[in-house]
Order: structure tokens, then sequence, then C-alpha cells
């Protein structure tokens, strides 16, 4: 996975603007593992043990509205969490981009992202995406999403679209071929998942008119030229869809592990979406390339 050209594209500008990288889990082995190899590799790793200025931390998140009620104690006892003095460095700006979630739940990574760091100003909404490699192809496609929002609706479902367009480019170094998927192709059933997919197709168009995509697709029509012919006429996509975007969270999670554990592609990610700076999560299941992978997505990320 290492020797992954997307890997290998990414590191070549990484390692160029050198951006301050932090995984606050450093007492997991195989952090500690990662960061090691990082190192040797030329990134520039933060030592969250080496930042004790503990008066500054707790004015920087006293200045949160979510602490308005706290005692000086609790500020003290918060602060001294890895995750969330890590997210302080970051959102005063003593590192780059972060990186999480080898011990921590998303949902604790999510909801303390958003109450220090926040979201950026193109999107009301965090989601998430998975960027899977092809095994014998070597080529990269991204799922999203499949590990934040359950239920999007056609609003969510646009944006999720957009933001997974983004991390899809930055990482192939290709434009963006988005299929909205459903059981339907081009109305070919009605239901109301059918409809609130059309209706994000119609929102992103408006939005995005320069962003390659199709919907409402079946995902055959959507990955596969001579079916596309036959269910869709002048497809746009034509069968060569690069993003996926799944119309909720069950189908998309179940969708990216069947990719991963059947197919064996390569899956890296949760990868975050909306954050104003780099803050992707990790599976509590990682492995050290895991880690490495994301890790130079981030730092990519916040060049």
């Amino acid at each position: 996975m290492l020797n992954s050209s997307f890997i290998k594209n990414m590191l070549d500008k990484v390692l160029e603007g050198s951006p301050k990288l932090i995984l606050p889990e450093q007492e997991d082995h195989r952090i500690e593992e990662a960061q090691d190899t990082l190192s040797s590799m030329g990134f520039n790793i933060a030592d969250i043990n080496a930042f004790n200025d503990s008066k500054k931390y707790k004015e920087h998140i006293r200045s949160k509205k979510f602490t308005d009620n706290w005692t000086d104690k609790m500020l003290g006892q918060y602060i001294e969490i890895p995750l969330v003095k890590a997210l302080i460095l970051l959102d005063m700006g003593y590192v780059d981009c972060l990186v999480a979630g080898a011990n921590t739940a998303t949902a604790d990574v999510i909801k303390s992202s958003i109450r220090i760091v926040g979201l950026n100003d193109d999107t009301k909404w965090i989601s998430s995406s998975f960027f899977l490699v092809n095994p014998a192809t070597k080529r990269g496609y991204t799922y999203a999403d499949c590990g934040v929002i359950p239920d999007p609706d056609s609003e969510q479902l646009s944006s999720i679209a957009y933001q997974a367009s983004k991390i899809h480019k930055l990482i192939s170094n290709e434009e963006p071929r988005v299929a909205f998927l459903s059981f339907s192709t081009m109305g070919s059933a009605e239901h109301y998942k059918v409809k609130r997919m059309q209706e994000a197709v119609k929102i992103f168009s408006k939005k995005h008119p320069n962003i390659l995509h199709e919907g409402e697709l079946q995902f055959d029509a959507a990955i596969n030229s001579i079916v596309a012919s036959k269910k869709i006429d002048n497809s746009i996509l034509n069968g060569d869809a690069n993003v996926f975007i799944f119309p909720d969270l069950s189908s998309g999670n179940i969708a990216y592990k069947i990719t991963q554990y059947l197919a064996g592609y390569s899956a890296w990610g949760p990868l975050l979406q909306g954050f104003k700076k780099p803050i992707h999560d990790l599976s509590r299941g990682c492995s050290v390339d895991d880690i490495i992978c994301v890790s130079s997505i981030a730092a990519r990320q916040s060049l």
C-alpha cells in the first residue's frame, strides 16, 4: 500500500511543504510505530508532550461557547485529554493537521473537533469518505458517506458529493466523476429515496456544474460502459465513475467493507470532510500502514 503511486505523489508535495502533523494517541504502539516510519520518511511530527503552556490553552478553550459555565478545574481537566490538547494546538496554529481514532470513537473525534476547530465555511455538515485502491489496476475510487450521516437529505447528499470530489482530486490528482447511486437508474423506479437522490443531483448540478456527475444511477450503470449504454441515453459518465455517493450510511458502510474484504481493495479512511483544518479519523482496527496513509492525506490537505 505504501508503494502506491497515490502516496508517492502526495509525499513529494508534503515533504516539500513540511507541514506539522500531530497524532495525539501516542500511547498506542501502532501510532508509535507509524510516527517512527513517518519521521524516517521526512515528515514533521509534533510531540504532544513538548507543548506545556496550560495557561494559554485554558484561555483559548475558555473562549469557546461550550465552556461558558465551566470552572477552572473543569477546564484544566479537559485540556489534559490528549485529543483535546491536540485539537487546541491545531486550532491555535501550532500544528497543521491531526489524525486520531486508533483508541477513540469516531463520534468523540467529531464532537471534540466541531467544538474546538469548527466547520469550514463551504459546508454545514461533517461527513466522511473512504478512498479505495484496486490492488490489480491500482486505480482509486472514493465512497461517501460511509461513516457519519445516517440518513442524509438531498442538501446533505449534495454537500457530501462536493466534499468527496475535493478529497478524490487531492488524492488521485484526477478529475472527479461523480455517480449518485440508487436502486433506480434515471427514473426506472419510484420511491422516496429515489426522489431524494434525484433532488440531490439537481442541487449539485446548480451549485457545481463544472464537476462531471450523473444520477440517479444503479451501480452497474455507474461503473460499466456497456450497461450504461443500455440504461442511459447519452450518458455523461458512460460507466466510468470514480466517486460514488450512497443514499445512506448503511449502504455506504456495507459497500466499502464488501469492496475491502471480498475484493481485496485497500481502504483509506474514514476521511472526515468539512472541518476548517485537516482532521481525519482512524478505524480502531487500523494498521500501521493505514495510519501512514491517512496521515499523508491529512498532511497533503494542509498545504
